[in-house]
């Protein structure tokens, strides 16, 4: 439990209001009550304070908020309200959600070659299999599976389900959710030369993710065919997102859901790829470019740029064509109207 008081004093915030206001819970404006702490970061949410039922609230630093009574409630004014749920959220997320206690589970299968490091949890069902390495303060949640081989840094998790192939790697402080698969198999085919079906290329390649990396739900990170497919330290890819054989991901890259990036795909540093954008085959996009959401990207990407559509391109003239189509059913109207006049 925080009391107001309590709030400001962690975020070195303004209180506008009273102090004893006590937060024992945490919910957006509309779905808030007495006892849950709330935060307004954009100026259009600001008149929602007026009907929540929140009695203390987080505003961005510059932010009016009408029909704020001091005297019947509290406003912690930061400089970023959602910087400061965020930082909020982390200092309690360990007391609401503890890590599992260290040990492993009478049915989980640790092969006899494993190495595992100290104060690591293996869950029920898991399987470490022969020659993994699990890191220190490593959790293998139940029903996930580490690979022949496979290294697993210190502090990261694998969730319910999660599967690290053989021979892969991931860094400390890494997540893989549930579901995810580290280590499939490349999607790679050719023409059987005698019966001219599809026939399967081996891929003997491996997965090497850096440190404080996640992997979303679901998600798959193919194998490389020769060498390794690859995540930097720090990128986040969202649930249902597809990583095909040989791709190159960069530091800090942020992907968001149903994305796809087919084989060889380079992306630089920093870039941020919205949900539903599929990459074509070897494109490479540069170092902080944004891609908007359901793009098409069909070649290279220059850094620090936005581009947007299908085929992608900069964001401005996609723009500019979506506004001239609008305009075109008026235009064809004119020039029938002149045609019959």
């Amino acid at each position: 439990m925080l009391t107001a008081a309590d709030i400001a004093g962690r975020l070195g915030g303004e209180l506008v209001g009273q102090e004893a206001h006590c937060v024992t819970g945490f919910a957006g404006l509309a779905d808030a009550t007495a006892s849950d702490l709330t935060f307004i970061a954009h100026a259009k949410w600001a008149e929602r304070w007026a009907s929540s039922q929140a009695m203390v609230a987080l505003v961005t630093r510059g932010i009016d908020v009408p029909g704020h009574d001091p005297d019947a409630r509290s406003l912690v004014v930061v400089d970023d309200a959602e910087v400061g749920m965020m930082l909020l959220l982390e200092s309690v997320a360990a007391d609401l959600r503890p890590a599992p206690e260290a040990g492993v589970h009478a049915r989980a299968h640790v092969d006899d070659t494993a190495t595992i490091g100290e104060g690591v949890h293996i869950g029920a069902a898991a399987v470490v299999a022969a020659g993994a390495v699990v890191g220190d303060g490593a959790v293998i949640d139940c029903g996930a599976v580490v690979g022949r081989g496979a290294v697993i840094g210190a502090g990261s998790r694998l969730y319910a389900g999660a599967v690290l192939g053989e021979g892969c790697t991931i860094g400390d402080r890494t997540a893989l959710h549930c579901g995810a698969m580290v280590g499939s198999e490349g999607f790679g085919f050719r023409p059987d030369p005698e019966t001219g079906l599809p026939r399967r290329v081996p891929h003997l390649g491996t997965v090497e993710i850096g440190d404080d990396v996640e992997i979303g739900a679901s998600s798959c990170v193919d194998r490389g065919k020769f060498g390794p497919t690859t995540i930097g330290d720090g990128s986040k890819i969202d649930n249902l997102v597809q990583v095909a054989h040989n791709v190159r991901i960069g530091r800090g890259v942020v992907i968001a859901g149903q994305a796809g990036l087919a084989g060889s795909v380079r992306v630089g540093d920093g870039a941020v790829l919205g949900a539903q954008v599929g990459v074509a085959e070897h494109v490479e996009i540069g170092a902080r470019s944004r891609i908007a959401a359901t793009s098409g990207v069909m070649r290279d990407i220059p850094a620090d740029e936005d581009w947007a559509g299908t085929p992608a391109r900069p964001a401005r003239q996609t723009l500019r064509e979506v506004a001239a189509l609008r305009k075109l059913p008026e235009l064809v109207a004119s020039i029938k109207r002149r045609e019959s006049s």
